[in-house]
């Protein structure tokens, strides 16, 4: 009888007994992966400061080796590095941007190292920089446009030489409005796209 109730401990003892397995191994996202992106919010060179905080999140997915690696609508947070209004006469307004950190869905954060690769408004300019279109030509037209206005009124106020000392005096209103004014701020609307390329492989 004793013999049996060992035979039987012996036979039940493998299945109690459990082998660990080994954890995953981390899914690599290459460098120079491109991720699209879409801002959640509108962002201006007309109210923004260094430091302030940006967000988007994802519009496509990534997939490594035929799995989805980065979902859609994971949030990427940045910030703000640098703004620069547009310049008197001439110069354009100009964001400088940097995306930190990738919340996945499902609570991970991930830091990340990348470059703009482009964005759907304003032009990239270096890794992290985009600026808005040059303004200087409707500072010109400004100009033209007040000192006709001046012509005008020296016309009818005192014959043909009064039009050419009104539109003199018209072309230096409408620059000096130029000079103390400002060119056209560059503003990223919610939902601007824009497109982030790894500098560095993303471990998830």
């Amino acid at each position: 009888m004793l013999g049996l109730i060992l035979m039987a401990l012996m036979m039940q003892g493998p299945r109690n007994i459990q082998v660990e397995g080994g954890t995953k191994p981390p899914v690599i996202v290459p460098k120079g992966t491109v991720i699209p992106v879409e801002l959640t919010k509108q962002i201006s060179t007309k109210i923004l400061k260094e430091g302030d905080n940006i967000l988007a999140r994802t519009i496509f997915p990534i997939s490594i080796n035929n799995k989805i690696a980065i979902p859609v609508g994971t949030s990427v947070l940045g910030v703000v590095k640098q703004v620069d209004r547009p310049g008197r006469v001439k110069g354009r307004a100009a964001m400088v941007l940097s995306f930190q950190t990738m919340v996945l869905p499902n609570g991970i954060k991930l830091e990340i190292f990348g470059s703009l690769g482009g964005a759907d408004t304003g032009n990239r300019e270096g890794e992290a920089t985009i600026k808005g279109d040059s303004s200087k030509g409707k500072d010109v037209g400004q100009v033209a446009k007040s000192g006709a206005g001046g012509g005008v009124l020296g016309g009818i106020t005192g014959g043909g030489k009064g039009a050419a000392i009104g539109g003199a005096v018209g072309a230096g209103v409408g620059l000096a409005g130029v000079l103390l004014g400002r060119g056209e701020d560059l503003t990223l609307d919610k939902g601007t796209e824009i497109e982030i390329v790894l500098d560095e492989q993303l471990e998830i």
